[in-house]
């Protein structure tokens, strides 16, 4: 292999590929990344097993070949070059990096050892803005749960009817749902579950890249592509709750408040409501306003309150505060809307400026 290319674009790519190497797994080859040639560009390839990302760069081609070499190594050597070109070649298992006043050898082992990741690029079923994917993915993920106790809420579930995708994420103690609308219909309907470690890597290479993300899927795996990256993935096995079961048809009251001002409200009460297990109790005045209350035997009590236009009778109602500040902080709305019926009915909220968006949040007894 002789390839030149700018330490700019090796070093974007190698700190991609890089953040799912494997470090502790039984396999040696896991914590390498595969650098080979194909179709006169430069690719980079990394895997965990569970999940595999792809990154081809452009650059002087003159002689293929390939080798994995240590992913961390690799990484923070090119990091360290100046802004200039590279010169990769290959002798056998050492691969020589040349750049500038710098010449250096890392031993690696041969790309035979290292895993196939599966070509899944047959059965495109959508394609979507990446901004359009990255705000639905930031309005969503959060709510997915965070262990594996069940599995299929350790996911986010996509599910693609006609021209219209629906994000849903639950823990079951609070549910996140985002709908978009495609501009282009691949005319295949689909449900899955992708597992939420997938999700938070697609954003972070989609918040780097701009353009539409190619989604092809296959029985048990998928695979998300745009400008020269692929993430693939496994699916998750299971059926999704039926979530739309729980969403209220109606609520009796509605209060709309000022984003920041409601967050920087909850910030300073969740601060006495640790000992209760984040548990803040919410009342809704029809004067006007939202009242936040906390009282902890041990360090004390919190009352804060945000003015707010209110529609309905006015209540009250208990959630765990962090969750409901995990949602507005995701919301990149001026105005959000708390909606409650009663104190055993979950509340929503929406966003005002934001289209077919709803969180869900389960009551606690206070």
């Amino acid at each position: 292999m002789q390839v030149s290319v700018l330490k700019e674009n090796l070093s974007k790519a190698l700190n991609t590929v890089g953040r799912i190497v494997s470090t502790k797994g039984s396999l040696p080859v896991l914590s390498h990344v595969l650098i080979n040639t194909e179709d006169g560009r430069l690719k980079l390839s990394s895997t965990n097993l569970e999940l595999g990302i792809t990154y081809k760069i452009g650059g002087k081609v003159e002689k293929n070949g390939s080798i994995t070499v240590p992913s961390r190594l690799f990484t923070d050597f090119v990091n360290s070059l100046p802004n200039e070109k590279i010169d990769l070649t290959l002798k056998e298992l050492t691969l020589k990096a040349k750049c500038s006043n710098y010449n250096s050898e890392i031993k690696g082992l041969s790309s035979d050892e290292f895993p196939l990741i599966p070509n899944v690029k047959e059965n495109k079923v959508l394609s979507i803005d990446s901004k359009t994917l990255k705000e639905a993915i930031r309005l969503v993920s959060f709510a997915a749960a965070v262990d594996d106790a069940r599995p299929v809420l350790s996911g986010v579930y996509f599910s693609k009817e006609g021209k219209r995708l629906t994000l849903v994420a639950t823990d079951s103690y609070r549910l996140a749902e985002k709908a978009v609308t495609l501009t282009k219909d691949s005319k295949t309907d689909f449900s899955i579950i992708i597992p939420v470690k997938t999700i938070q890597e697609l954003f972070k290479i989609i918040s780097d890249l701009e353009g539409e993300v190619e989604v092809y899927l296959s029985d048990n795996q998928i695979l998300f592509e745009i400008d020269g990256v692929e993430l693939m993935s496994r699916l998750i096995e299971g059926q999704f709750p039926n979530y739309k079961q729980i969403i209220p048809d109606s609520s009796e009251t509605k209060a709309t408040v000022n984003s920041a001002e409601f967050v920087n409200a909850l910030k300073v009460t969740i601060l006495f409501a640790k000992e209760n297990a984040n548990t803040i109790n919410v009342q809704i005045n029809p004067k006007g306003k939202i009242e936040l209350q906390v009282e902890a035997n041990q360090i004390g009590s919190s009352d804060s309150f945000v003015e707010a236009d209110v529609e309905g009778k006015g209540g009250e109602i208990s959630f765990n505060g962090r969750f409901l500040a995990d949602a507005l902080q995701n919301i990149s709305s001026k105005d959000v809307t708390l909606e409650i019926s009663s104190k055993l009915t979950p509340g929503i909220v929406r966003a005002k400026e934001i289209k077919d968006y709803t969180y869900i949040i389960m009551p606690l007894r206070s």
